[in-house]
This record gives C-alpha cells, sequence and structure tokens, in this order.
C-alpha cells in the first residue's frame, strides 16, 4: 500500500538537524579518506567506521522521530476514523444530495423559465394524475368533442374544430374528426405508454368507447387557471374549525408551513369552483404573515380517495423528473396585513421597516444553511477523493438540512416558485431588493394594485401581476388600484394573471375578472390569456395546462356563449379526461350582442357642466319605467325632465346619442356610499352606531352623510350610472337606524340629499348578535315588542314603520326567519310595508313573499355558501333555474345590490347576469327586468315613487343615463349623465 500522502505542510518538515555554523560537515558517501599525500588512499580506522556507523543511525533515527511527530501531527489535526464520523450511508446520501444540487445549478435558469417541462418533451409517461384517478375513479371515457370554435389560450381562435381526449390527455385536435380518428390516436398512446417502463397499462379502446359531443359552435377552451385561492383551508360554510389560512401563534415568519397539511379535500367549494370552468387553483396560505408557508397548486376533482394527495397537480409524477419537475410554491407577505397583525398587538413587526428587517433576518439564516451545505459538499467530495470509502470517517457531521430552512434553502436553489402578497410600490421595491440580495426568484406579485406603476421594473425582472380587475377601496393600499392597469402591464411587456382570493371573490366566477377588463379597454386575447396560459406558465405548468394543444392534460371547458361575454357559464367541465359538469347542450345559443352604437356627440368640453336646458336626441330606446320604452328624445329644464318621445322640440344644449339607449340613473341599496371611503380605515368611515341609539331615533344617514372631496367611491358610482344611494348607517347589531337617499355626484351636502328619511334598517341572524339582542330567538322578541308597544321617545323611527310612512327592511337570509318574519308582521302591525333585504333563502319561500306582498333585495344577487346562514345559497349556474327566475316566476318584486362597496361601479354588470337565464315558464328573463332590478324597483321597495328616482319621468328631475348600445352587457359604454342639470358626457372610471 502507498504511504498516506501528508499535507503540504508536514511534507516540508526539515529530516536533518542543522549545520553548525562554522563547522564543516564530514562527507558520508565514501568508505575511504585521502590521504594528505597526494594520490594516496588509506583505509579508515575501525573507530571512525564506528562513529561514521553510528552517526548514519542517529541520522535515520531523528528522521524517524520527525516523521512519527509530523503524522502524529497529521492525525490530530484531522478527525478521528475511530471518533466523530458519520456512517458511510449517510456520508453517501449527503453526496447523492451534493450532485443532485451541482446538476441542478448547471441548468436551473432555463429549466426554471422553460417551467420544468420533460426532459424529453414528449411526457413519456402521459398525465401521471389520470393513472392515480383510474385506479380510484375507473378509467375515463374517450370524447370527441365536434365543431367547436377552439379558444386554445394562446389568443388563437380556430373554427369548426374538433378536439379529441382519451387517457386523460388531449391526443388529437383537427377538423372532421371521426371515432375512428379518437381510437387510433389514443390507441397510439396506449402504445407509447406501454414502451415506458414507467407508463401506466392503459386499455385499448374501439369506436363503441367513444363519446361524440356536438357543440354546434359554440366555445371550447382549456380549464380556467387561478393561481391565487384560499379553498380547502378555508372550507365553506365558513366555520372557524375549518379556517386554517394563517398560523399567527409562530410569529411573523413561518416559510416551513405546508397548505397541503391543512388542505380539507371534501371543500364543497373545490366542486362549485369546478362548475364555472376552474379546473387548476394554486391554494397558498393567507398574508397574516411575512412568510405564509408553501402552497399546493390542485385540480378541482375529487378522487375516490378523499385524500389531499390526489387533488395534486403533481400527483403521480416521478421523483426524477422524467414526467416534469416537481415544483413547489410558497406564499409570503408584506405591507398592511402583517403589521397590522403584529403591529396591532404591540408586537414586532408594527412598521414596513420591521417587516423587511424580520424578511431579511429570516432569509439570512437560510443563507447561512444554504452556504453551510455549499462548504459541506465541497469537503466531502475532497475527501471522497482523498480517503475513497473511507472518507466518512473524517466527516464531523451529516449534510446540514435544517428543516426549518428547507423550504427557504430550496427557494434559493430554485425549486420554489415565490408568490409575493405585495400592494404598493415601495413594497414591491423592497421584495425585489430581497430578491438580489439573497438571489431567489419570485414569480408574482399579488393584489399588487400598484404594479402597473413599475410595469417596466417587473418586465425586466420577469415578474408578473396577479390582480382583480376592479376589486380596490377595501384598504390603503388598493386604493391607488387602476382598471386600466393591466393595458399598462402589457405594453410594457410585463405579465399578468387575474385571480380570485377566494373566498374573497368566488372562484366560480373567475371568468368575471378577464370580463370586466375587456369591457374597460383591455384585449380580449390578453384576457383570456390572464385566466389561463398566463398563470398556467407562472405555476410552472405551462407544459401542460392552460392550453387547448395535442398532449396536454385533457382540462377542457364548453360554454354556453363566448366566455367574455356577459353571463357565460359552462355546460360542460372536463378534468384530467372526467367530465365533472354536465349541462344539456340545448339547440338554442343566447343572441349574440349588438354592436355598439356610435359616441354621442358634441362631446362637452368639461367633465360636469351645469345646463339649463338640454336634449339627448336620437335615442332608439327610453326604459323609462316598467312596461314602457319609448324612442326619441328627452329635453330637461331646470334639471327636470320636460318631454319624452318622438314629438318633442328639442331645448337647449343638443346632445346626439346616435342610436343609443336611455336608461334611469341606477340606485345603490345597502352599500356605505357617503359614509365610508377606505373600508379598513376608520377615520374614513361615519362608524358604528349602537342599536338602542338607532331605536331611540338617534342615528339617521343623513347626519353621517359627506359628499365631493375627490373620494373614489362616490366617483366609481356616478361615473358607472350609479346615480342615487339609499344608505343606512353602518352597524353590526340589531338596528342601523334610518337611510337616506342622496346624489352620489353632489360636490355639496346642500345639494346632496333626495330624501333624508327613507327606511328604518335592522337585521335578524348571527350578525345582529350583540348587548341589545344576544340571540336570535331574543332578536325576534324585541321585534315584537317593537311592532305591538312602540318607544315612548316620538323621536323613535318606530312611530313612522307602525303608521306605514317608512319601510321596514330587514336583513336576514335564513328561510325560518323569512317565514317567521312574514308571519309576525301580517299579525301584529298589517301596516307595516316590510322589505326583506340579504335573502339568499328566500327563494325556498317564494310563495310565502308573494303572497304578503313584500319586495326582496338580494345582496349579493350571486351568492356563495361561505357562512351557515348562507348556506342556503343557490349557487349560480350549477342548477337551474336561477334564484331570481324562482322569485320572479312567483311574482315576487326583485331588487340587486352588491355587497362590496367598490363593486358599485359593477351594478349593471350584476343586473346583466340576472338576463341570461334559462327561465321556466314566467321565470323568463328579459332586458327589461334587468333594468328594473336596479332602477324602478328598488325606488318601489323604499318609497320613493314620489321622487320620481329609478325611472325617467315628465315632471320628475332629471336621472338618467345615456349608453352606446345594450343596455345590459359588458363593452357598452356610458355616452351620457344626465343629474338633473348637471350633464356629463362619456365620464371614464379610473
Amino acid at each position: 500500500m502507498a504511504p498516506k500522502r501528508l499535507p503540504d505542510a508536514e511534507a516540508r518538515l526539515p529530516l536533518l538537524p542543522p549545520t553548525t555554523p562554522g563547522t564543516a560537515r564530514e562527507p558520508s558517501s565514501s568508505p575511504t579518506r585521502r590521504s594528505s599525500r597526494a594520490g594516496v588512499y588509506e583505509p579508515k580506522p575501525s573507530s571512525v567506521v564506528i562513529r561514521e556507523q553510528f552517526h548514519k543511525l542517529l541520522v535515520a533515527l531523528t528522521a524517524l522521530i520527525v516523521l512519527l511527530l509530523a503524522l502524529d501531527a497529521f492525525w490530530n489535526s484531522s478527525p478521528s476514523p475511530l471518533g466523530s464520523g458519520i456512517t458511510a450511508a449517510a456520508f453517501e446520501e449527503g453526496l447523492r444530495t451534493c450532485a443532485a444540487t451541482a446538476a441542478q445549478r448547471r441548468d436551473w435558469d432555463r429549466v426554471f423559465l422553460e417551467g420544468g417541462k420533460p426532459p424529453s418533451n414528449s411526457r413519456p409517461n402521459g398525465n401521471p394524475r389520470h393513472a392515480v384517478l383510474s385506479a380510484l375513479n375507473g378509467s375515463s371515457t374517450p370524447l370527441l368533442i365536434q365543431h367547436a370554435t377552439l379558444w386554445d389560450g394562446l389568443g388563437n381562435r380556430l373554427q369548426n374544430t374538433d378536439i379529441a381526449l382519451a387517457h386523460g390527455i388531449i391526443v388529437k385536435i383537427g377538423a372532421g374528426l371521426t371515432p375512428g380518428d379518437v381510437v387510433n390516436a389514443a390507441n397510439a398512446h396506449a402504445n407509447k405508454l406501454a414502451k415506458s417502463l414507467r407508463g401506466p397499462k392503459v386499455a385499448f379502446i374501439s369506436a363503441q368507447d367513444v363519446e361524440v359531443v356536438d357543440v354546434q359552435g359554440r366555445v371550447v377552451s382549456p380549464g380556467l387557471v387561478d393561481m391565487h385561492s384560499h379553498s380547502g383551508i378555508g372550507s365553506l360554510p365558513g366555520f372557524w374549525g375549518d379556517e386554517d389560512g394563517n398560523e399567527m401563534a409562530g410569529g411573523p415568519t413561518n416559510p416551513y408551513l405546508r397548505a397541503q397539511d391543512a388542505i380539507n379535500p371534501l371543500d364543497k367549494a373545490i366542486e362549485l369552483i369546478a362548475s364555472g370552468g376552474v379546473t387548476t387553483s394554486l391554494i397558498i396560505p393567507g398574508s397574516g404573515t411575512l412568510m405564509g408557508g408553501e402552497g399546493l397548486a390542485i385540480k378541482n376533482f375529487k378522487s375516490a380517495s378523499n385524500s389531499v394527495n390526489d387533488l395534486a397537480l403533481n400527483s403521480g409524477m416521478s421523483l426524477d423528473g422524467e414526467d416534469g419537475k416537481l415544483w413547489r410554491w410558497m406564499k409570503m407577505a408584506c405591507g398592511e396585513n402583517p403589521k397590522r397583525a403584529f403591529g396591532g398587538q404591540g408586537k414586532f413587526p408594527g412598521s414596513r421597516m420591521g417587516n423587511a428587517w424580520a424578511m431579511r433576518a429570516q432569509f439570512e439564516k437560510a443563507r447561512s444553511t444554504l452556504r453551510a451545505q455549499d462548504d459541506w459538499c465541497e469537503t466531502a467530495e475532497s475527501l471522497k477523493s482523498q480517503f475513497k470509502n473511507k472518507a466518512s470517517q473524517y466527516v464531523a457531521s451529516r449534510y446540514p438540512d435544517t428543516l426549518s430552512d428547507e423550504s427557504l434553502v430550496a427557494l434559493m436553489r430554485r425549486d420554489i416558485r415565490l408568490q409575493v402578497h405585495c400592494y404598493q410600490t415601495n413594497d414591491i421595491d423592497m421584495m425585489i431588493r430581497n430578491k438580489h440580495e439573497f438571489d431567489f426568484p419570485i414569480i408574482a406579485f399579488h393584489h399588487a394594485t400598484e404594479a402597473y406603476m413599475l410595469a417596466d421594473k417587473l418586465a425586466a425582472e420577469n415578474i408578473s401581476a396577479a390582480i382583480f380587475a376592479d376589486h380596490s377601496l377595501y384598504k390603503r393600499e388598493g386604493y391607488k388600484h387602476s382598471v386600466r392597469g393591466p393595458q399598462v402591464l402589457a405594453a410594457a411587456g410585463a405579465k399578468f394573471a387575474f385571480k380570485s382570493d377566494h373566498p374573497v371573490l368566488n372562484a366560480q366566477h373567475l371568468i368575471y375578472e378577464a370580463q370586466k377588463a375587456v369591457h374597460y379597454g383591455l384585449d380580449e386575447d390578453l384576457a383570456f390569456a390572464a385566466v389561463t396560459s398566463v398563470p398556467a406558465e407562472r405555476l410552472g405548468a405551462g407544459w401542460r395546462i392552460g392550453s387547448l394543444q395535442e398532449g396536454f392534460d385533457a382540462d377542457v371547458v364548453v360554454w354556453d356563449r363566448p366566455p367574455l361575454q356577459q353571463g357565460a357559464h359552462p355546460l360542460r367541465v372536463i378534468i384530467d379526461g372526467y367530465t365533472t359538469l354536465k349541462h344539456p347542450l340545448v339547440t338554442s345559443q343566447p343572441p349574440t350582442p349588438l354592436p355598439r352604437t356610435p359616441a354621442v356627440s358634441p362631446i362637452l368640453d368639461f367633465p360636469q357642466t351645469q345646463l339649463p336646458a338640454y336634449t339627448v336626441s336620437n335615442i332608439s330606446g327610453i326604459y323609462t319605467q316598467e312596461n314602457q320604452i319609448l324612442k326619441g328624445l328627452i329635453t330637461v329644464e331646470n334639471g327636470i325632465v320636460t318631454c319624452i318621445g318622438l314629438k318633442c322640440t328639442p331645448k337647449g344644449y343638443l346632445l346626439n346619442l346616435n342610436g343609443g339607449v336611455v336608461i334611469p340613473g341606477l340606485i345603490g341599496a345597502a352599500i356605505p356610499l357617503g359614509l365610508e371611503e377606505i373600508s379598513a380605515e376608520e377615520s374614513t368611515s361615519d362608524g358604528e352606531a349602537g342599536t338602542q341609539d338607532a331605536l331611540d331615533g338617534f342615528v339617521h344617514a343623513k347626519d353621517g352623510l359627506r359628499v365631493g372631496g375627490g373620494g373614489k367611491l362616490l366617483e366609481y358610482a356616478w361615473k358607472s350610472g350609479v346615480l342615487t344611494g339609499v344608505v343606512a348607517g353602518k352597524g353590526a347589531g340589531f338596528a342601523q337606524g334610518v337611510s337616506v337617499a342622496f346624489r352620489t355626484a353632489a360636490e355639496r351636502y346642500s345639494d346632496a340629499v333626495l330624501k333624508s328619511d327613507v327606511a328604518l334598517h335592522i337585521t335578524i341572524g348571527n350578525n345582529a348578535k350583540e348587548g341589545y339582542a344576544k340571540s336570535i330567538s331574543s332578536q325576534f322578541a324585541h321585534l315584537r315588542k317593537l311592532l305591538t308597544t312602540p318607544p315612548a321617545s316620538p323621536d323613535s323611527p318606530f312611530t313612522d314603520v307602525l303608521a306605514g310612512k317608512i319601510p321596514l327592511v330587514v336583513t336576514t337570509h335564513d328561510p325560518n326567519d323569512i317565514s317567521k318574519l312574514i308571519t309576525l308582521v301580517s299579525t301584529t302591525a298589517p301596516k307595516v310595508r316590510l322589505v326583506l333585504h340579504g335573502a339568499t333563502g328566500a327563494y325556498l319561500v317564494a310563495d310565502e313573499l308573494a303572497k304578503a306582498g313584500v319586495p326582496v333585495i338580494l345582496q349579493p344577487p350571486r351568492c356563495q355558501q361561505e357562512s351557515w346562514e348562507l348556506r342556503w345559497c343557490k349557487p349560480y349556474g350549477t342548477t337551474r333555474p336561477s334564484v331570481y327566475e324562482i322569485l320572479k316566476g312567483a311574482g315576487v318584486k326583485v331588487g340587486f345590490t352588491v355587497r362590496e362597496p367598490d363593486q358599485v361601479r359593477s351594478l349593471l354588470f350584476e343586473a346583466g347576469w340576472g338576463t341570461v337565464g334559462e327561465g321556466i315558464g314566467d321565470g323568463k328573463v328579459d332586458a327589461e327586468d334587468a333594468v328594473g332590478v336596479v332602477t324602478w324597483r328598488l325606488a318601489d321597495a323604499f318609497g320613493l315613487e314620489e321622487t320620481g328616482l329609478g325611472r325617467v319621468l315628465v315632471g320628475k328631475r332629471a336621472s338618467f343615463i345615456g349608453l352606446d348600445g345594450g343596455p345590459v352587457g359588458f363593452g357598452y359604454k356610458i355616452q351620457v349623465v344626465g343629474d338633473g342639470a348637471l350633464v356629463t358626457t362619456q365620464p371614464v372610471q379610473a
């Protein structure tokens, strides 16, 4: 065996003693010595020979001692093979990790950008999820979709196209396909799987196995992809026991938590979300902490196993990357939420500075672990080279892999695709600084209401924005949102996706976000890509989902109308080849929306102009009131409508609507218009009143009303045609006080109020449990007493309620409570004008409401079962007829309002949803109904008939809007607003 190679320091040690200065050393190489006489040599004396031999021995012995000392120093400076080494298995495991990391590092930028598609680009094992599902649910039925208008999610639209699905993938796309073509393509795929060592063995099919669906030209698209959802970690119906989105007790940074450990695969929202065409969702933790933990991408199709593992997008994929990279996802948050959650309790962090430091400290801790791993690998590889199979004996510890740091280290090694909840530019900038300081990638900023202000930077950093189309005024961070933001991002080349943040917005209607964006001017193909191919690519799965291409997962949606059209909803949803929603493909299809008419002319020089007299002419349809649609023109003098129709003589300033339509100004009811600007900023709110003050007559919304001042909420309202607000005070108790009707476009209070005392508002149900009435039974007891024995105070609004002077508006949802209310009021106070508000379960007692003549205000008209009281919600589009159709069919007068204040500008869109249902008998809905639910129906419910609000009538104050078509549907723009003498042309939403 070759001697061990000594380190360089030991090899340079001297082996001979140094020569004494001034003393010559005897040569030792010759056995004889030269005589003093020239040319004569003499033998050395024996004593000399002995002395020289002794000297050689001494030198050799000295060298041996020095060598032993050097070896001892070497062994003492190295780990002892008998002491602190690790097992050979642990050493080899660490080396394998090192090798995998090194291999990944060589190519990680390309893999990250390409999304980790399979190395062969051919998916040798097909759709791995389908193999798992087949074992649990049985094989999917091969499907041939014929005569489709194919939207591929990448901007291409193909007419008269056929799509063949089998074994969980799209096996063929073309024209004129037959069941035989499906068989050939499916069996060719089966042959490929049979040749793969790991591929699932699937059955060969025959033409008799193929289901043929003729969609008659309807749009067929890829399944939608939602890259921000909390379904499963906050299950319906919103029980506290199911709320698992935020881990607040562990401090502000918890990157090591995993959503997969909390997701409830039995959450009914998963199936509902799929019914809207959303086939893939990224489930991520909430934003209460700076680092919430890892998310999980799932398919919204529950397997027979009832296991979250089988929901996972990565289910069935091989560990070696043959089926593509096994991506992980992570959620972080900055800004208001973490600082409010911790600072509000006097804990750290309580500021953006604290947020940033806490993040950097956690990143630095993880980076230290990453560096320790790299150092371990370098040392271990060197020892392996030097000591071969005994190298493990010289390693002091295993590969350093701290569990609490593992997730962040994986992020830094490009194994995780990071999603960051950030709204403001300063927060976005902070995270980009962290990105560069600690060298990790960011996939998307979520919510990102100010991302459009940094569009060029995001494009340069290849960071996308996951955004709402128009949801904004719920907190300061959202205040600078713009509906034009997506267009700015697109112009800069920055990618963006629309997301739900379910249950904040109902993910079942994710397509609604794209529809609204198109309404505000975004290109249709970009809008549709923002819910299909873009989020798929951002999740690292753009090579298998988000587009209709051969070889992609069989995630397919058949739409009842083009998906960006008002009210579009799936007729069939297919996930991994399995049909999860199936409505009849009736032969009749919704009518194509009418084209827009030319813009109004002329355009006023000033946004809002006071005109003593004006005329709007060339109107193709004037929806004046129920059952009356006129044509011609409208004249207004001193703010009062003086003539409507074809025989009117123009007066004053002339505005030509060029064939557009006019409808009454919309009424925004039961949302805090004029009482609040930013929901989370108490300083912008009137505040909450107590029940007793409200019942004693001290709480009137007119006293808290504020208008003008450049507030965004009221501007949202009037620029979208909501010219009147009917609002009551805020309050979570039994009574909220008396509402006021006012002009949303007013700049001064003296010009604002239209009716000072409109109705008394109370609440029955869980939200009304408070000190005054801690139970629902006590709420009814108090109401019974108030109806039979009114308060002694002459100022109590119940005096006017009992006399029938103002309505009693009751917010409640449970059909049991609705029935009790009807009986209580009819038997104790028959003069009371009862109005039902909220009313999720009203459709179940529609006949009782109709018999009692009780109008209903649905809030919201498209509900979700997000609380126990809302479990009666009938989700839109899953079963028909709709709630509105049932109520209308029974003869109930129905109005609509929205839930969130900033959704007021979508009020006319919500009305449009009511026009697209499949009515039964008298339940058929039309455009006149859609106008009515947000105008005259609300006016009648609140007793505003004498004001003329909600109608366009001669002799009444002007309150109308003119549009370039419609009147309901996306794309139709307001051309003129007539608000008394105040006229506006082409108002633009910010």
